[in-house]
Parts: C-alpha cells; structure tokens; sequence
C-alpha cells in the first residue's frame, strides 16, 4: 500500500488555538513509522469562554484528532474530525490531555464510527474498548510526551493498514493534493490515476465526509497558515504570491471563512500568543 505521505514536511497541518490559555502546552512531530503531531496541555480550574474567538477553536485541517482526557479521576476519550470551518469544542476545566492528530486519511481503529461520520464533529466515544481503556491508563500513568507517544505508536501498530488508513485511491487524491499545497484540478488528478473525475469525487467523499475540491481549499489554506506561522514577522503581502490565492482578497476571505478571524488579527495573535506558549520537537 501507498505510503500516505513522505514525510511530516509535505504538509504542515496546524491548529495554533489550541495552546491558548491552557497550562504546559507542548507538543511534538513524528514521521515515522506513521506521520503523526502529538500534543499534551492542562486546563484551569475555570474555563474562560469570554473570548469565544480564541479558546480551544478547531479550525479545517483535513485530520482527525484523537483525545485523551483524564478528568476527576476518570479516563475520557473523544475524536474530532475537520470541521468545515471554526468550531470551538468542549474543554473540561482543571483536566489533563494527550491528543494525537493523525495525517489525513487516518483515522482511530477498533471504533465503530467509520471516518465520513466523524468529520465535521467532536465524538466522545461512550464505550471505550477495553484494550483502548488500558491504553489511556498507560497514558496517563506518565507524564512525559515522548512516553505517551511511543505508547501510542505501540497501540495503533497492532492493526494493519487496512484499519486506520483509507484506500489507495483515497491516499493518492490526498498525496497528489497535499504534494501540490491545494494548487490542483481535481480532473488532473483523475486523469493522473485513470479514473473519471465523477467516479473520483464520490469516492473521495464516501470515504473522507467532503469533496476533494473542499480537500484542496484546506491544503491550499493549510499551507498559507504554515507560512504565516514561519513568517509571522513579514506582512501577508510581502508573500501572498506564493500562496496559490488569486489576489489578496481572495485569501483574507478564504482565511476569514475557516478561521473567523483576518489575516492581521492572526498574526497578531500568533506572535503574542503561540510563539511564547508553545513548544515543538522532533520525536526521537
């Protein structure tokens, strides 16, 4: 089976509101044996939800994230798939979370809930399996993001591919996209594999709960945010042609569209906010 990815750097995929106002943000990039971004915080003791622009906001990425949640004393479980635009999700206060965020394409095995009805949602799972429940008990009995990672590699490479990673033609239409940071036809796509581009869409969306014209807009909108993020010190204009946008305003509406908030305001933010809260490693 196609890899689904060459490496973590052909497509940055980040959610920068999700180390705001939290407690001991860290979080980490693996690359192999699956590319995956691992992450850990903690939350007060009281959720403030006065700044309902900023606070644990999921915005489109394509993923699914898979959470583990440890609050008065109980193990909690959820996944979020990619909404279509920014969500602000369910936080539990004075809690402690570990969360992967799987490429797209991959999903959580050993559930029942297949990745088209995941996408768009926040699921918290009410049975947990019960080698998943030992799973979080691990998880949880350290503290350390390299362990709770390596614990979860572990876990997740006990199924085949086949479990947590959609079909070839699937990781192909995502592959092509990704490879092209969203600046791609999805006709040339089709002819690329010899497929119809009719028969192609449908079968991207039976599988990932959204076209591959809407895949594409994220990965073009991904990338954009990966360069800001890089560049946040340079004013959007200074690189907006490298961004596959038509003009400028295009992006600011587009960026508007998946994030509520402009460009400026995310830059600000960004070099306020993220830059001093957030740590970022290389997994061993």
């Amino acid at each position: 089976m196609k890899n689904l990815y060459q490496s973590y750097s052909d497509f940055m995929i980040r959610q920068p509101f999700f180390s705001f106002d939290v407690k001991h943000y860290q979080e980490a990039v693996q690359k192999t044996p699956f590319a995956a971004r691992y992450y850990q915080f903690s939350t007060h003791k009281i959720i403030d939800r006065t700044n309902e622009n900023l606070f644990m906001c999921c915005i489109p990425d394509g993923c699914v994230d898979i959470v583990f949640i440890r609050h008065n004393q109980q193990n909690k479980m959820e996944l979020i798939g990619s909404p279509f635009c920014r969500k602000s999700l369910i936080v539990y206060p004075h809690a402690d979370y570990f969360g992967v965020r799987l490429k797209p394409g991959m999903f959580f095995p050993n559930h029942e809930v297949c990745l088209k009805e995941i996408t768009n949602t926040e699921t918290f799972v009410p049975q947990i399996p019960a080698d998943t429940a030992l799973l979080l008990e691990q998880i949880f009995e350290t503290d350390t993001l390299w362990e709770r990672a390596r614990l979860f590699q572990e876990y997740l490479l006990r199924f085949s591919p086949e479990q947590y990673i959609v079909e070839e033609t699937v990781q192909q239409v995502l592959y092509l996209t990704s490879h092209a940071n969203g600046d791609v036809e999805v006709g040339d796509i089709a002819k690329e594999i010899c497929y119809s581009e009719r028969h192609l869409t449908r079968m991207f969306s039976d599988a990932m709960g959204y076209s591959p014209k809407m895949y594409a807009r994220i990965a073009r909108f991904q990338y954009a945010l990966s360069r800001m993020m890089e560049h946040s010190a340079d004013s959007v204009s200074s690189f907006i042609d490298l961004l596959n946008y038509a003009d400028q305003a295009h992006f600011q509406r587009e960026f508007k569209e998946f994030t509520g908030i402009t460009p400026k305001h995310f830059t600000r933010y960004y070099r306020n906010v993220v830059c001093p809260a957030e740590k970022e490693a290389d997994l061993p």
